[in-house]
């Protein structure tokens, strides 16, 4: 009896930490996520081929720009007192260091506020420092038209009468002919992560990248370095082992006392 309730106990105990390592792995601790969009519902559809209006007056189809490379799309409102603005400078900042705009993709930033006109369009250009540079497009479109991309791509804007903003995820949209490819989430944007993205535009294969996420995952398995391609392990690789041991550690435990127990029972009844 003794040895079958201790081998219940380790276990469940096993069991335990395999819970808390998949748990862990898997960002049950993270907070926070239904602001965000699931890249991977998402990933791989289609985006609706709608018109702008750009800041110089041409009247576009975004098809005709993702026709003739690929584009990264970003939604903001110019009256933003929040995140819009950090995330451009951030953009801006990152695609600094990586290069390629202009010949490997354009940028396009979309309002998604009705109220916003090219003239506001462009002066938010110009305050960022981004009206003459080459492959960054600021535009506007139709109230329909901001819809269709909602739905397509999942993000969203809550309207705050209050203090007249919009709530709403930063984010970046990586498409290529047509079709959604990736997602950069944040207010600020890595180069090592938008340089994963410039390189999966081109066609290249980048074997792993974190997903959109607000919150830190507990544990990992592994790690990869994007810019020298290598995998190294982590404390959840080494998690793995821990159910493994403890099973091992406790079975050894109860044959031995079980040995020591049917030893000292026989002690016992010699003469």
């Amino acid at each position: 009896m003794l040895a079958r309730s201790s081998s219940l106990s380790v276990m469940c105990l096993g069991g335990l930490w395999a819970i808390l390592l998949i748990g862990g792995s898997l960002g049950v601790f993270a907070e926070g996520e239904k602001a965000l969009p699931n890249e991977g519902r998402y990933l791989y559809r289609s985006v609706p081929d709608i018109s702008l209006r750009d800041v110089e007056g041409r009247s576009l189809r975004l098809s005709s720009l993702w026709e003739e490379r690929p584009v990264m799309l970003t939604l903001i409102f110019t009256r933003c007192s929040g995140i819009c603005s950090p995330l451009l400078r951030s953009l801006k900042s990152a695609v600094e260091r990586v290069g390629g705009l202009g010949s490997d993709y354009h940028i396009v930033v979309l309002s998604f506020d009705p109220r916003d006109t090219v003239t506001d369009m462009r002066e938010l250009a110009d305050h960022l420092g981004l009206s003459r540079e080459k492959g960054w497009i600021f535009a506007v479109t139709a109230s329909e038209d901001i819809a269709r991309v909602v739905e397509a791509t999942g993000f969203w804007f809550v309207r705050e009468e209050s203090s007249q903003q919009y709530d709403h995820p930063a984010m970046v949209m990586g498409i290529r002919r047509g079709r959604l490819l990736r997602f950069l989430v944040g207010g600020t944007i890595a180069p090592v992560r938008l340089n994963e993205v410039v390189r999966e535009l081109r066609g290249e294969f980048v074997p792993a990248y974190p997903l959109p996420r607000p919150g830190r995952v507990i544990f990992r398995c592994a790690q990869y370095d994007p810019v020298s391609g290598r995998w190294r392990p982590d404390w959840g690789f080494l998690l793995l082992f821990l159910p493994g041991a403890v099973t091992l550690v406790g079975t050894v435990w109860i044959f031995r006392r079980g040995r020591l127990s049917r030893a000292e029972g026989k002690s016992e009844k010699a003469p």
